[in-house]
């Protein structure tokens, strides 16, 4: 079973109930077409287990994202550990997803990622999830490039 990693901010979130609902509507999302999630909140949230060292929550996320077929990353909130889960991720060659609502201005470092292979944007979590469906049926971990006509 193919393994995804969904990524997002967790520290100073503006509404963090209503964020992290959608990360966990994309890893049901993914458990529905067949896809096994990883959702970094319900194992080492900030909030609920703040006894989780730092370091432990380290490497856990970077092994996680270590053993992921597929790296969904949220973008709307700025997040240095969204950031470093990208760039271990494309140090990896692993495939990427980028969401983030429209007119939302996103720093071009992210976007320029090699390994994006699509990057969507939504106008809310119904947009989103209806536009990520559409895409993970798609893809193929075999052969992701056919994808990279997706980025919007």
């Amino acid at each position: 079973m193919n393994k995804v990693y969904v990524s997002g901010a967790l520290t100073d979130v503006v509404n963090p109930s209503e964020t992290k609902a959608l990360y966990e509507k994309i890893g049901l999302l993914c458990e529905e077409i067949g896809l096994q999630a990883y959702v970094p909140h319900k194992q080492t949230d900030p909030v609920n287990n703040p006894d989780i060292s730092p370091r432990e929550v380290f490497d856990q996320d970077k092994y996680q994202v270590s053993r992921s077929d597929l790296v969904i990353a949220y973008l709307g909130s700025l997040s240095f550990g969204v950031g470093m889960e990208l760039a271990y991720a494309e140090t990896n060659k692993i495939p990427i997803i980028l969401l983030y609502e429209t007119g939302k201005r996103i720093s071009r470092f992210p976007r320029g990622i090699p390994t994006v292979i699509a990057e969507i944007q939504f106008h809310d979590h119904e947009d989103a999830l209806n536009k990520l469906r559409n895409i993970l049926t798609k893809w193929n971990p075999e052969h992701p490039e056919f994808l990279l006509s997706v980025r919007q």
